[in-house]
């Protein structure tokens, strides 16, 4: 078997070919997932925890528009419904809601982009409605009222927002623009994994998506109340009546006679 090596001249002459295909997977490479930070990637729930503002920052092609989301986890919900009965506002049966993620807030560089979304469009409420569903005290074509009911309850909670046009967009340099989104996550943030997405639209069309992990943990005293509920049952429950007994003695000291003079 004979075996044959390429001389210098022929070795320079293939470099830039083989060079010319490097860069042309690169390209597309990073043509399909835009460049995405987030900061803080991990928000940590202590005592004193109100919340906390996140921000996210990408690389998008000059004259594209955007995309921001962070979502929850999906968890089935379990909902009273009211009604009146005999003029009076009460329960009226339980409804069960699946498919909806425990956080959701997105932000867009044009307000159209979340307020008049395309049909084809993986972000906004319009998206979220075709994965939620509604089980037992809903009579058929309620399901749209109540949607638009559990966005509004979940918005006041502070864990659904819509930011339309909030995402800055800074002077571009080259080829790309930077975008910028702040997002608040309110106190009740529960600690799970979420994932933070950046959607790149030009011309109607998504021709780019990255995301990103943002985690949410407890840490301190919180940490170990639910290491305790979760893994010593018994001493969190006896732990749990000191406090209140404790709190109530000083709560009748205060109240009752203790701070007179």
């Amino acid at each position: 078997m004979k075996v044959r090596f390429l001389g210098k001249s022929r070795c320079w002459s293939i470099l830039p070919f083989l060079l010319c295909l490097v860069l042309t997977a690169t390209a597309q490479a990073g043509g399909d997932s835009p460049e995405i930070q987030v900061w803080p990637d991990v928000v940590e729930i202590g005592v004193f925890f109100e919340g906390s503002a996140v921000k996210v920052t990408g690389k998008v092609p000059q004259g594209a528009q955007a995309v921001m989301e962070i979502t929850g986890q999906a968890a089935v919900e379990h909902l009273m419904r009211k009604g009146r009965r005999g003029g009076l506002w009460m329960n009226v049966g339980e409804m069960k809601v699946s498919g909806a993620p425990s956080l959701y807030q997105a932000a867009s560089t044009s307000p159209p982009l979340l307020t008049a979304p395309s049909e084809n469009a993986t972000w906004g409420y319009p998206a979220l409605k075709k994965q939620i569903s509604f089980a037992g005290q809903v009579a058929q074509g309620e399901q749209e009222l109540f949607l638009d009911q559990f966005f509004r309850l979940k918005e006041s909670e502070g864990v659904y927002a819509l930011l339309p046009g909030d995402i800055k967009v800074s002077d571009a340099s080259g080829d790309f623009q930077t975008v910028t989104g702040i997002f608040t996550l309110p106190s009740t943030v529960k600690p799970d994994p979420y994932q933070v997405c950046l959607t790149v639209v030009q011309g109607g069309q998504i021709i780019a998506k990255n995301c990103s992990d943002l985690k949410v943990v407890m840490v301190g005293f919180p940490a170990m109340l639910a290491s305790l509920a979760y893994e010593h049952g018994v001493i969190y429950g006896v732990l749990a009546v000191i406090i209140a007994v404790v709190t109530g003695f000083a709560m009748g000291y205060l109240f009752k006679g203790g701070g007179r003079h």
